[in-house]
């Protein structure tokens, strides 16, 4: 290479070193490549964006400080960068479940290597969080030109009790070394639809505007999309709350000009709190809404979990007997109610397990009549296995149990007259979970038909409609029946009905009334009624049944449909299964 065409190509080089600016981005979704410190990766439904991956670090007691380093995130000219993140500290082990905003804090510094020196540039305390959603920061700031390096420095506070991850994803840099031109176009306002009273969330715009120069100012109302307007925060993006319906907007400036941009106006609905009873742990105002407490004697308290009676829903209450010493005390407190009548029950549903060594949990189902003073016991339950403790649904299992639809049950019990409020009082042994869900004083769970279970056969499914009311019908629908034989056009189903008995998933070929030898699960316990209907096509096996005029209120029915097929090894009974239904009737 000659003198000339060396010296253009330095030249060229340092002119592009230059004009370099910081772009950079990292999700974490394949690989943590690059990043060290102590947050490792993980992937699943709680990282940030409810898939993908994510990087956390567990601060307790026992590890009190956390440092999520950065690789090289480009270099710099000297010019504005932003960052922007998405976080959340959540509670151990689930990382679904807020955690108290005493939580601590965080710095995010840079620097330009891997080892600092590190300033501090922004710093996150104490924030209050949103549970399973993480929220965005951005922050901006100007480094040196050269290298730049990002680090994340968190504190637990000394003493602390609290047990948690905290949580990073979705990094991205943006350096802005030019400034901002012509009109800018924010786009639409990116809100949540609709919003639980008090509870954060972030707004943010559809567009970036690129460049220096640029300054927000965001808007809201709470009379509708015209106005009249409040103003708002003057930053990018606006962590907020409401209690009522809320309509927002946000104007964008750039300095040159100055000229002017508005996002389209959002409206952010706010969802109603539910009621004390029936009280089935959704929707708005988590674990504690309605008036609910929790309290023990240890930092494990109950918890808000994310399964759900029979497969309905998204939440229940778990008692974690499982991380619980021996002995420690675990209380779920309704709030005070009108004091009821004689013959007035209480509904509820469970879900539980022991552990293999024989620790036997309980729960105290407590009764007062004078608002939480004094305690009567209604009844003493335990999760002991094989039929004996009415919390059992799963077994003994050495892992933490994790209820499916199929394993839970429903109990009721009389209250005294008078009774005015209510609580479940757990003792650990140091056993497992325990759940409760839909839990109602006087008030009748709504007759309802639930699915459970799996079939054996893909696509053979059983379903039921409509509601189950005393003195009405309502219709078996048999879907998917595998046909009899091949090209026969015969398709024979049997409706198997239980009534207030569950049998979750046991082998034909075990069952104890015989050798059946098939490999197929049975999820109802007995055959105390059997509707049969014999198909001409597989879609065509409708079967009704009548809820009698004087059913007990509170009747549960199971019911679960089976195939005939040409024997065939390992099948050698022919008896093909279906996903079973659960039926509650009440008398309204």
């Amino acid at each position: 290479m000659n003198r000339l065409l060396a010296c253009a190509t330095v030249a060229g080089l340092l002119a592009t070193a230059a004009t370099a600016q910081v772009n950079y981005s990292f999700n974490f979704d394949a690989n943590a490549t690059g990043w060290t410190g102590n947050f490792t990766r993980f992937s699943g439904t709680t990282a940030c964006g409810g898939s993908g991956g994510a990087m956390r670090r567990n601060l307790y007691s026992g590890a009190t400080t956390g440092s999520l380093v950065s690789p090289s995130t480009g270099t710099s000219t000297g010019g504005t960068t932003t960052i922007t993140y998405d976080y959340k500290v959540a509670n151990w082990s689930a990382n679904s479940v807020a955690t108290p905003a005493s939580w601590g804090s965080f710095d995010v510094q840079y620097g330009a290597t891997v080892a600092g020196p590190w300033t501090t540039f922004a710093t996150v305390s104490n924030e209050a969080q949103l549970g399973n959603p993480c929220q965005q920061k951005t922050h901006s700031f100007t480094p040196p030109a050269g290298p730049l390096f990002i680090r994340w420095s968190a504190t637990l506070p000394s003493g602390s009790p609290l047990d948690y991850y905290l949580n990073f994803d979705n990094v991205a840099l943006v350096e802005s070394a030019s400034p901002c031109s012509g009109t800018p176009a924010p786009g639409n306002t990116v809100a949540p639809t609709n919003v639980c009273p008090g509870t954060n969330y972030v707004l943010s715009l559809q567009n970036s505007t690129p460049g220096n120069g640029v300054t927000y100012q965001w808007y809201s109302s709470t009379t509708g999309a015209t106005g009249p307007w409040n103003a708002g925060p003057t930053s990018p993006t606006w962590s907020t709350n409401q209690t009522v319906d809320t309509w927002y907007y946000c104007d964008v400036t750039c300095s040159a000009g100055p000229a002017t941009g508005s996002s389209a106006v959002a409206a952010v609905a706010t969802n109603p709190l539910p009621a004390a009873f029936p009280r089935d742990f959704e929707g708005c105002g988590g674990l504690t809404a309605a008036g609910w407490t929790v309290a023990g004697s240890s930092t494990i308290l109950p918890t808000l979990n994310a399964v759900s009676a029979f497969g309905v829903g998204a939440g229940a209450i778990g008692f974690n007997f499982y991380n619980a010493s021996n002995g420690a005390t675990l209380t779920l407190t309704s709030p005070t109610f009108p004091a009821v009548g004689a013959g007035t029950q209480i509904y509820f549903d469970v879900a539980g397990a022991t552990y293999t060594g024989g620790e036997i949990d309980q729960i105290v189902l407590e009764e007062s009549n004078d608002g939480g003073t004094t305690w009567t016991a209604v009844t003493t339950m335990t999760n002991a296995p094989n039929g004996v403790g009415v919390l059992n649904t799963g077994g003994a299992l050495a892992p933490a149990f994790n209820p499916t639809a199929a394993q839970w049950a429903s109990l009721a019990y009389p209250l005294s007259a008078g009774a005015n409020q209510i609580r479940f009082r757990g003792v650990s042994n140091f056993g497992n979970f325990v759940y409760l869900d839909n839990i109602s004083v006087g008030i009748l769970p709504s007759a309802r038909h639930t699915a459970y279970g799996v079939a054996c056969s893909t696509g053979f499914n059983l379903s039921a409609a409509p509601a189950p009311v005393a003195g009405s019908t309502f219709t078996y629908a048999q879907a998917g029946i595998p046909e009899a034989a091949p090209a026969s056009g015969v398709y024979f189903g049997v409706v198997v009905m239980s009534l207030g008995q569950l049998q979750p998933g046991v082998p034909l070929n075990t069952l104890t009334a015989g050798l059946v030898d098939s490999p197929c699960n049975l999820n109802v316990a007995g055959l105390d009624v059997t509707l049969t209907y014999v198909s001409a096509t597989p879609t065509d096996s409708s079967v009704t049944f009548a809820v009698p005029l004087t059913a007990p209120a509170g009747i549960l029915l199971y019911a679960q449909s089976a195939a005939l097929i040409v024997p065939v090894a390992p099948n050698n009974a022919g008896v093909v299964t279906s996903t079973a239904v659960r039926t509650f009737i009440n008398a309204f």
